[in-house]
């Protein structure tokens, strides 16, 4: 059988072993998958596909809209009515038989040219490229159409963007922003000579995911070349505290440094997001009015009149909560601290577990899940203290625990405040797998959010959040034919979004049951 990338030129081949030494150091993971081609249907430009029997759900205003047939031509919505068309030669007629419409998923926050491993050894190479073709697919297979990626090796991302956009890879529409736009050596804190000597030589082939500076007259420089590659916002990181194991305070951005990033974003049109663990960098985020915060804090419960000010200034948040429950890991310690054993977080880690041993072939190569599980081990074998100057890049448990501690109630917070809450997943960090946007729908749930608020968070209030409102997120005359078709009503059951029974995407149909990922 021949491989899928038997066919790459020795210069993709060798971007391909860049792109997957610069995640990080792994154990040897064995084998490799084919990825077999799909080919959604649709119709000719200039003809019409016509959704019939479709109970329509408003994701504005939480109201279903029952037996509506939608018209589609050219991949944009044209009409919306109650009545049944008569279709021209060319045409085609899709009959739901009153299944549920939602328009297509968005996932707010994810790393798409990472593939959800703990470390990397190039005897998986073929595995781990594997896996980040798979990405784009499970995006889709899972009902998301479009992904908003958090910072990427850039040349890689281009390339698979390019496949999407000529057929050869099934995948989710990408708004991204480059590389993250960082000081040197602040976070993610992972220099690749730190690795490996050798890991910076593939830097050329992938582009770098650290835009990291060392001075103003660098910054300006790489932000211009970073946003003249079809960029659409700015991704920063706030805080001084390190998110790994072992690892204590980074660098930061001077003043100076903040005031040139917003101001060149500002000249520019470009939007801002921002990683925010701690009140530290929520404050900084606070005054430079960034455009969005990025995750949960950790270390503080917000007093209302940070929040309103929040709110005041008109500044979203994507809480990706599910981050804290995966890699809250009580697999480091020898017994749970008194403080992480609340009700709630007792459910998480039960939810956690049920998950990580269950069958995951949709969302993840079998090996990759399976070297994540075993490298858990690496907490409780050098302790949480030595494991960055051993070289052992894991995330700091503590932080995800406080997340669960005091993310949810400051969530709530702003939600009352009427803050703009998106939804994402951070895919593609450890454990975090593309494809799992219902992972983080329920969990607002269990936090406390209705099924209509969930359903706004992950497709309108993250359409508004990634500036394409006036193109996605719900499903009206005039947006892409974008929809997610599900057996039930998410209204009343949001479990139904695991599992879509067709994705719609710029009209054209993919039909979940034939994308296979492997042969």
């Amino acid at each position: 059988m021949e491989h899928p990338f038997s066919k790459m030129t020795r210069r993709q081949l060798l971007r391909t072993a860049a792109a997957s030494a610069l995640l990080m150091e792994i154990p040897n993971v064995s084998g490799c998958s084919s990825l077999p081609k799909y080919q959604p249907s649709g119709v000719d430009k200039g003809k019409s596909l016509y959704v019939i029997h479709s109970d329509v759900v408003d994701v504005v205003h939480g109201v279903i809209l029952h037996d509506r047939t939608i018209a589609v031509r050219d991949g944009y919505i044209e009409a919306m009515y109650d009545q049944i068309p008569s279709p021209r030669e060319g045409d085609l007629i899709l009959d739901l038989k009153n299944k549920f419409v939602i328009p297509g998923l968005i996932d707010a926050h994810c790393h798409a040219t990472m593939p959800g491993e703990s470390a990397f050894n190039p005897s998986g190479i073929l595995t781990t490229m594997n896996q980040l073709k798979r990405n784009y697919v499970q995006q889709i297979k899972h009902g998301v159409t479009t992904v908003r990626d958090m910072g990427a090796m850039p040349k890689v991302l281009h390339d698979f963007i390019a496949q999407i956009e000529k057929g050869e890879l099934t995948g989710p529409r990408v708004v991204y922003c480059n590389s993250f736009t960082n000081v040197y050596r602040g976070h993610p804190s992972i220099d690749p000579a730190d690795v490996s000597i050798f890991l910076p030589m593939g830097a050329p082939l992938t582009g770098d995911m650290n835009l990291w500076f060392k001075d103003t007259k660098e910054l300006a420089e790489k932000m211009r070349e970073n946003s003249s590659r079809g960029a659409t916002f700015i991704k920063l990181t706030m805080d001084k505290k390190s998110c790994l194991a072992g690892k204590s305070e980074i660098p930061v951005y001077a003043d100076e440094h903040l005031n040139m990033i917003f101001d060149f974003a500002q000249k520019n049109n470009l939007a801002t997001s921002g990683h925010v663990h701690t009140k530290f960098g929520f404050d900084r985020a606070l005054q430079y009015g960034i455009g969005s915060m990025e995750h949960s804090i950790a270390d503080a419960v917000l007093t209302e009149k940070e929040v309103a000010a929040m709110a005041k200034k008109k500044i979203a948040i994507v809480p990706t909560v599910i981050i804290g429950q995966m890699l809250a890991a009580p697999e480091a310690y020898d017994e749970l601290p008194p403080k992480y054993r609340t009700d709630f977080i007792d459910r998480e880690m039960r939810i956690r577990r049920e998950y990580i041993n269950s069958l995951l072939e949709d969302y993840t190569e079998k090996s990759i899940h399976e070297r994540n599980i075993a490298y858990l081990k690496t907490y409780r074998k050098y302790g949480l203290d030595n494991l960055y100057q051993k070289g052992k890049y894991m995330a700091n448990p503590e932080i995800y625990f406080n997340i669960l501690l005091v993310g949810p109630r400051n969530l709530m917070a702003m939600k009352d405040q009427g803050i703009l809450i998106g939804c994402g997943t951070d895919a593609g960090v450890p454990l975090s797998y593309h494809g799992t946007l219902w992972r983080e729908m329920e969990m607002l749930g269990r936090i406390g959010f209705s099924n209509s608020e969930i359903l706004q968070c992950s497709t309108i209030n993250n359409a508004k959040i990634i500036g394409m409102a006036d193109k996605i997120g719900s499903v009206e005359v005039g947006k892409y034919a974008d929809l997610t078709i599900l057996q039930e009503n998410p209204l009343k059951n949001i479990e139904t979004c695991r599992n879509p029974k067709l994705v719609i995407k710029n009209g054209e149909i993919y039909d979940l049951g034939k994308i296979k990922f492997n042969v």
